[in-house]
Parts: C-alpha cells; sequence; structure tokens
C-alpha cells in the first residue's frame, strides 16, 4: 500500500466485520449494568468461539462496536450469522427495551492489520455498510456479494447502488440473510422424470488460479456432452459452480434438486493431468463409481485426450448405462482466456455500471485474441441488448444493430455454437421482431443443447408472441428449474413474470419479478414488470414505491425504454400507460 507521499505499507487483503450495537446511548443511559455484563460476556465468546470458528480473529472491541477480519467473504458471512443468533441468546425471552441487537457490515479490502487494530479505508466502509443496515440485519460490499452463493452462504437481496457518508461514488450494497431463513420456494418445472445429473467443476490440488479454470473447463466440457442424452437432465456449471467444497448429500440434492452429483480434485505435474472422480447418488449418499483417469492437457484442448470422454462413459453407464458421444473441443484455447470468459460473464451478468463497461473491454480483447472462437461474440450480442433495455444507451437503435452484427459474427464462426444461436434468435427479435425466425434458431440451440436455460427463457417469448401463454411459461420456469444457483437465474426469473403477465396472471408475474429484483437490484425490465403488475393488482401505492426505487436505483428509466414494452402493451395491457400511472416517467 503506497500513497502520493511514496510512503509504503505492509498490506493484506482481508473480509473485514464491522458490527455496532443499535442504540448502545439508550441502552447504557436506562440499563447501564445489564448492557455492559451482556456486551462484555458476548464480546468474549466472540473472540473466544465465533471468530476461531470461522478462520478469523476479534481485533478489538470498544463498548458499542466489534471489529474483525476474517479470510474469505463467506467465513465472515458465517460469522455475522453467528454474531446475531448470540446475541439473541444473550438477551433471552424476557429483555423488553433492554435486548441487545446489532447492525453488521462486511467489505473486503487490503488493509494493515496490527494486533489490537486495522488501518485502511476498507475498515471506514464495513462501518458505513453497518450503518445501513437494520436492527439484526447484514449489509455487505459487492467485493463480498462475489464471494458468495445465494442460497448457499446466505440468501442474497441486492440493494443496489447507496450514497454513503463521505464516500465520494455509490456503493453497491446487499443484505445478507441466513440461508435457512424463509428462503423462496423453488420454482415449479416441468413434469420431468429424468434423473438428474450435477457436474461440479473439479478442484485444483493443490490451488492455483490457473488451473482452476481448466477444473471449470472439464467440467463443460462434461456437461455439453450429457446434455444430448435424451434421458437426462443435467444442471448448469454456472449452478454446480457454485457448490463447490458443499458435501453432505442431503444439502446439495436440496440446493441443486439433482439426482446424481459428478465431483473430484485433479493434479498437475508438468502437462500430465491425473483426475480422482467420484459418482453420488445424492438421495443416500451412496458412491456409485470412483476412479482415476490420467490425461495430457494440451492434447485435451485439442480434442485427442480420452480423459474427458471417459469420465462421460462413466458418469452413462452407471446413471443410465448408456455410452454418450465425444465432446466438443473447449470453448477457448487457452486457460487464461478461459478465465477472461468467465470473469467477463459475471461482469456483465452484476448490471453495476462500472463492471458493465469492463465486461465490453474483456470481450473486445477476447474477440482480438481469439478471432475464430464464437464466445466473446455472442456475448457482446448479450452485451448490447442489456445497455438498450437498462436505458443506459443514447443511440438505441445502432445498438441493436451492433447486437446483430455481433450475433452475426459468433453464427458465422460456429453455426452449431448454442450461444451463437441464442444470441442470433434474441437479435432477429430486438431488430426485426421476428419471433418466428427467432423461434427457429432458440429450438436449434436446444437440439445442440436441451438443457440450455438462455434458450428456454428466450424461447418463452417467441411463445408469448404466438398466443401460446401456457406453453410459454412452462418454457420459462423450466429455465429457472434447471439453474438453481445459476447468476444469471435472474434473467430467468424476469421472462418467466413476462410470459406470466401475457397469461395475465399478475399475482404469479409479481411473485417471479420481485424474486428477479431482489436477485439483482439493476435489472429493469423485472422491475418494470414488478410495478405493473402490483398496479393491476389494486397495490397501488406499493407500485408507486417499486417505480420510485426504479429511479432511485437506476436514474433516466423510462415507461417505454426497450422493444419488450412494446411487446407487451400490444399484446393485451397498456403496460407503459400503467408505468406511467404508478409514476415512471415516459
Amino acid at each position: 500500500m503506497a500513497d502520493d507521499w511514496g510512503l509504503e505499507l505492509p498490506a493484506t487483503r482481508r473480509t473485514i466485520l464491522f458490527a455496532d450495537l443499535v442504540e448502545s446511548v439508550r441502552l447504557y443511559e436506562s440499563f447501564e449494568v445489564r448492557t455492559i455484563d451482556g456486551w462484555r460476556r458476548f464480546a468474549a465468546l466472540a473472540r473466544d468461539r465465533v471468530a476461531p470458528l470461522h478462520g478469523g480473529r476479534l481485533v478489538r472491541t470498544v463498548g458499542d462496536s466489534l471489529l474483525m477480519e476474517f479470510q474469505t467473504a463467506a467465513s465472515a458471512t458465517g460469522a455475522a450469522f453467528d454474531l446475531h443468533q448470540a446475541l439473541a441468546q444473550f438477551n433471552g425471552a424476557d429483555a423488553g427495551d433492554a435486548a441487545m441487537w446489532l447492525r453488521v457490515g462486511v467489505h473486503v479490502a487490503k488493509v494493515v492489520a496490527e494486533e489490537n487494530e486495522l488501518w485502511g479505508s476498507g475498515v471506514n466502509l464495513a462501518a458505513r455498510l453497518a450503518s445501513l443496515a437494520q436492527p439484526g440485519q447484514t449489509a455487505a460490499s459487492a467485493e463480498v456479494r462475489s464471494g458468495l452463493c445465494d442460497g448457499v452462504q446466505a440468501r442474497v437481496e441486492d440493494l443496489g447502488l447507496r450514497y454513503m457518508k463521505h464516500v465520494s461514488e455509490p456503493v453497491r450494497v446487499f443484505l445478507l440473510h441466513a440461508p435457512d431463513q424463509a428462503a423462496p420456494a423453488r420454482a415449479p418445472s416441468s413434469a420431468d422424470l429424468r434423473p438428474a445429473v450435477a457436474v461440479v467443476p473439479f478442484v485444483a490440488m493443490p490451488a492455483d488460479a490457473v488451473n482452476d479454470a481448466l477444473g471449470h473447463a472439464m467440467a463443460d466440457e462434461i456437461i455439453a456432452s450429457l446434455s444430448r442424452h435424451p434421458g437426462l437432465r443435467v444442471l448448469s456449471r454456472a449452478s454446480t459452480a457454485a457448490v463447490r467444497g458443499v458435501t453432505d448429500p442431503s444439502r446439495l440434492r436440496e440446493l441443486l434438486g439433482a439426482s446424481f452429483l459428478l465431483s473430484g480434485r485433479f493434479y498437475m505435474r508438468g502437462p500430465r493431468i491425473r483426475l480422482a472422480a467420484e459418482l453420488c447418488e445424492l438421495r443416500g449418499g451412496e458412491v456409485l463409481w470412483a476412479g482415476g483417469v490420467n490425461g495430457d492437457v494440451d492434447a485435451l484442448f485439442e480434442g485427442q485426450d480420452e480423459l474427458v470422454p471417459h469420465l462421460v462413459a462413466q458418469v452413462s453407464q452407471h446413471v443410465l448405462a448408456h455410452e454418450l458421444t465425444r465432446v466438443r473441443s473447449l470453448p477457448m484455447d487457452s486457460l487464461a482466456s478461459y478465465s477472461l470468459l468467465l470473469g467477463a460473464q459475471g461482469l456483465l451478468n452484476s448490471l453495476s455500471p462500472p463492471d458493465f463497461a469492463s465486461a465490453r473491454e474483456v470481450l473486445e480483447h477476447l474477440a482480438d485474441r481469439h478471432p475464430r472462437q464464437a464466445a466473446p461474440h455472442a456475448l457482446m450480442a448479450t452485451w448490447y441488448v442489456y445497455r438498450v433495455l437498462q436505458g443506459w444507451t443514447d443511440s438505441p437503435t445502432q445498438d441493436v444493430q451492433r447486437s446483430s452484427d455481433a450475433a452475426d459474427a459468433a453464427l458465422q464462426r460456429d453455426p452449431t455454437s448454442t450461444d451463437a444461436l441464442v444470441a442470433h434468435g434474441m437479435a432477429l427479435v430486438f431488430t426485426r421482431r421476428d419471433f418466428i425466425e427467432a423461434e427457429r434458431a432458440f429450438r436449434q440451440a436446444l437440439s445442440h443443447d436441451p438443457h440450455c436455460a438462455a434458450a428456454w427463457a428466450r424461447l418463452s417469448e417467441c411463445q408469448s408472441q404466438a398466443g401460446e401463454h401456457a406453453d410459454a411459461v412452462r418454457s420459462a420456469l423450466h429455465a429457472v428449474a434447471l439453474s438453481p444457483l445459476d447468476p444469471q437465474r435472474f434473467l430467468y426469473e424476469s421472462y418467466a413474470a413476462r410470459a406470466a403477465w401475457m397469461c395475465k396472471d399478475y399475482a404469479q408475474a409479481g411473485e417471479l419479478a420481485r424474486a428477479s429484483v431482489r436477485r439483482n437490484a439493476m435489472h429493469c425490465p423485472a422491475h418494470r414488470l414488478l410495478i405493473a403488475a402490483l398496479w393491476l393488482q389494486g397495490q397501488v401505492e406499493q407500485a408507486r414505491r417499486a417505480a420510485a426505487d426504479l429511479v432511485r436505483l437506476i436514474p433516466g428509466a423510462r415507461a417505454s425504454d426497450g422493444p419488450s414494452a412494446t411487446s407487451l402493451t400490444r399484446a393485451h395491457t397498456p403496460f407503459v400507460q400503467v408505468l406511467m400511472d404508478a409514476g415512471l416517467p415516459e
């Protein structure tokens, strides 16, 4: 850590937890002895039990706050939940006005650490985050959110951008709830009796950032191959990646809704790889198969190594006793590029303006580095569509055309790429409102990958336009069911809300839109659907508050932004007019 004066200080990256005692002045004034005794015992418990349990330490405590540090966002989040629970037990059932409550803020930053103090602006930001929480709540920054999986370490609620005292730029803020606290019910899927298989990205031993990307890449290949089998349902890697490290079979089954789990660890020695894998039946926790496979990394990327096909064959033999075909080549010809592609997807999905702009830079770099690859162009097409839908463009017509050009570029490079076909269909909807040809593109994508959640979600829009409203709802909910932990789940819930709207089921539309907004408060289309659904259910004040929330979160948001608003208006209800009645600018 250095400054403009040339001073150098030894800084380390830590997750900072700041806990503040709510209404401490009143408590010490009215219940002094009880508060002192309770806070001293609680601070000792935080130091001796909670911090060590989560691999952290209590740095300091004063009469109304705690400062703690942890290695990871997940460990700090677990500690925050334990602190809330422990303090509630200290209060007892008869505490009344003497009850103590915490507000907790969690942030990741570089700090200068000493035995009894942490120095750095990150500590101040953690304290500012705590001030935004209500009694008994935990608020976190985007840096913390990126280290958590919604529904696993915490149930995450996106509050969007918030301004804080003495902080020059707005900060993306998330509320963290314990995962077992009022978790929303899983969206129903269509009646599908096929066994569901989850493939968890393999873990590098020892841990290494580059090798970690190889673990994801191999999982992608196995998922792509298994997805071609009509007798299997296969969950997306974006969902299964979130549960690496979860070992309890019943918990995995609850989180993923899967019947079988393939996981493993791999070891690198030069260009050679040794993978130890196991296939587990999640209902009873029985290991159906376990074995070791050797391979060559270079041959793997060239499609000449049998490591992945061997694993695929083992899974199919033990789940369905049916061998599958050879997998496709890896999506990128270098692990560094693959890591960048994963990062670009995360930046794009965050819908935070700075992250969103960075995603474009990464994708342009990847397109230049790999001129024959379809994936960067397909994601670039999505980037332009999102920019139009969010109302962030001064040239919507040009951006719509740029989306179409990027989709065409992806399709030219790989006519069988699922991502390219989905991007092409999406561009057909945006540029020409050609839902018939777009539906063909989405169905072609599904013929290559029957479990592509993005294709199912966007197919629902075409079905709605054709008047096939019940089918549209089923397709959209199927996309949601395929993505229990997928970072893009908010998008699929938005499509499901749209399909329910077209069915005139405003209650279901509102429920799904609210779930989408909870996962990503920066997603404009879900906000608009929520506002309109509330208004048409007669919840006028709630609709007006939702409209005010949207304008606060995304200044400049308008009722008529995006082609979807026009198509919803044409369907049967004056969608844009409803939004304007609720207070959203035209």
